[in-house]
């Protein structure tokens, strides 16, 4: 009892210790129970899609974007779907690591750990599922399987790693809002344009969405994890007696 009693005044201890312990231990916190939900989300969707439940939620959903179809807006649909497809994604994170490879190099091998890993990552689970593309009067047509989305989930991965990246160099707080919202709406939209298009259920999209956030956030929180403990062992010695 003691003891007990002796370990949690230490883990106190150690959280007061500075507010940079204090916060980085609620983000660790936070991811862990972000990435918890993310995957318990991501399992029952996959699980949907398996035994088929997911039909009717998805066609009701195209069904409607599909009444907004007309030239100019499938124009715009493709011009959005561009930004998240792999041509366009491909230089831009090339782009991207050679810039930060010039002044930040930790951060570069991070975003790049992100970006390439979140698109195996992509493809294996596409694999895994096996689903087809839907066929109810595609605009476009894509070889591979369909769930879940390429396109919102390296989208999501690289918009939302990119605007983090910034705010972590330039430490604004108004940046982090406006570049956060900037990149929900694009993504967002890229999501919507892949289901206008035909190219995928939304159960697909949604998927992507959740599957980016759980590898997103497992990346970060594996560096913060790190940290900590790292922090812990230096307070530990630190207070050896």
């Amino acid at each position: 009892m003691k003891k007990t009693k002796h370990k949690q005044s230490n883990l106190i201890d150690f959280l007061k210790s500075s507010q940079f312990v204090l916060i980085l231990s609620a983000e660790v916190i936070a991811g862990v129970a972000i990435v918890l939900t993310a995957l318990s989300i991501f399992l029952k969707l996959g699980d949907d899609v398996l035994d088929k439940e997911v039909i009717s939620f998805d066609f009701s959903i195209i069904r409607y974007i599909y009444s907004f179809r007309n030239p100019l807006m499938t124009t715009v649909m493709n011009i959005i779907s561009f930004f998240g497809g792999e041509l366009f994604l491909g230089g831009a994170i090339m782009v991207t690591i050679f810039i930060l490879l010039r002044k930040h190099k930790k951060n570069a091998l991070v975003f790049s750990f992100i970006l390439l890993f979140g698109i195996i990552l992509n493809l294996a689970l596409k694999n895994l599922f096996e689903r087809p593309r839907p066929q109810l009067h595609p605009l476009v047509h894509e070889t591979s399987y369909s769930f879940p989305s390429g396109h919102s989930m390296n989208s999501f991965v690289f918009y939302f790693a990119l605007s983090y990246f910034i705010f972590l160099n330039k430490r604004n707080i108004k940046l982090g809002i406006i570049l956060t919202i900037f990149s929900s709406i694009l993504v967002l939209l890229i999501g919507i344009s892949r289901i206008y298009l035909g190219a995928h259920f939304p159960s697909d999209v949604i998927a992507g969405y959740v599957a980016g956030l759980c590898w997103f956030v497992m990346v970060l929180l594996f560096e913060k994890t790190i940290l900590l403990l790292r922090l812990v062992r230096q307070y530990k010695d630190k207070h050896a007696y």
